[in-house]
């Protein structure tokens, strides 16, 4: 009779190799660091760029609309790709659910694709209804959006909350949970007879009575907290109307081409749409290179991992609203329109 028992020794070679991993970051890090504000400047001169293009082909479109038309869908689409690289809330949700929750790359992708296509739909609504519909002026437009944006970041706070408590509660299972322990250990005799073994068909094991330490299937309140922190998660960053959409629609409205700057604000969704999947992609890869990385070296998490995890994220998104719901309250917003905001 033996017992299997872990290692706790951590390998030389792995212990290298984790070195490595981590000066390479570092460095990559430092490089990033140092270069972010150059890549941010040119970034944003480049977004001048566009808006002075995407203005000009918006009034060609009248006299050249296949040519101009192409053109401004092309450039739109190029507008938010670029556009999507700057700092942003929207960037930071993601990032932080994607690497500190376990998701799916397929679920990672279509939150990303949903959340930024509704910041393009959300500023067409918000334009139509309010300009169009309604007819009212500008100021009316800065404020719905100043209210959507504060709406986005309510919901990120309950976001936070959200997991706060279901770290809480899992914390609470996982501490309540009986754990086996060896109160006699025996000798069986061996049976000369071959004997099989019978499943009887009557014999079910639940998942609360298997304690295995894997997980067989997904638990009803795990899938239905999925699913809402996924839809807080399209909304807190879809909810807040994308600012270049916003400045492209007010000014096709006004040279009465409103259209083609719905057709506009739809390319630069999707733009938008392609960087953050990108942004997600590559977080989801190195989240289970991490833990691929990890299991090969014969490391087990413990499960309170996953609980502080779930309860750093959510501590995150609690402090990351409130911080942005306090400077949108305290200080003098410029309008969306004059000055876009990073998304």
């Amino acid at each position: 009779m033996s017992l299997n028992q872990s290692h706790t020794a951590f390998p030389t070679k792995s212990a290298i190799i984790y070195a490595i991993v981590i000066i390479m970051i570092l460095l990559g890090g430092w490089q990033i660091y140092q270069h972010w504000g150059m890549w941010l400047k040119q970034s944003i001169f480049w977004q001048k760029q566009l808006n002075q293009g995407l203005s000009a082909l918006l009034q060609e479109t009248t006299e050249a609309p296949l040519y101009a038309g192409s053109m401004l869908v092309g450039g739109s689409f190029l507008y938010g790709l670029l556009h999507a690289l700057g700092p942003g809330h929207g960037k930071l949700i993601i990032t932080t659910y994607i690497a500190t929750q376990a998701t799916h790359l397929k679920q990672s992708v279509i939150i990303s694709l949903l959340a930024s296509l509704l910041q393009g739909i959300v500023a067409i609504v918000l334009v139509s209804t309010i300009l169009i519909l309604f007819q009212l002026s500008t100021k009316h437009l800065n404020q719905a959006s100043q209210y959507a944006e504060q709406f986005s970041y309510i919901l990120v706070m309950m976001l936070g909350a959200g997991l706060c408590l279901a770290a809480i509660r899992q914390w609470w299972r996982l501490k309540n949970k009986p754990h086996p322990s060896f109160q006699t250990i025996k000798y069986i005799q061996s049976l000369n007879e071959n004997v099989s073994c019978i499943v009887s068909p009557t014999h079910l094991q639940t998942q609360d009575q298997c304690h295995c330490g894997h997980k067989h299937v997904i638990q009803q309140s795990e899938l239905q907290q999925s699913i809402k922190s996924n839809i807080l998660i399209i909304l807190s960053m879809g909810i807040r109307p994308c600012s270049g959409a916003l400045l492209v629609l007010l000014f096709s409205y006004v040279i009465d081409v409103y259209p083609w700057g719905i057709i506009a604000a739809l390319a630069m969704a999707a733009g938008t749409a392609m960087t953050i999947c990108g942004i997600a992609i590559f977080v989801h890869f190195m989240r289970y290179s991490a833990f691929k990385f990890s299991q090969s070296n014969g490391i087990r998490l413990h499960p309170y991992w996953h609980v502080g995890l779930k309860l750093f994220a959510g501590m995150i998104f609690i402090l990351m609203g409130l911080l942005m719901y306090q400077s949108l309250m305290m200080s003098d917003i410029a309008s969306p329109l004059l000055s876009p905001r990073p998304r």
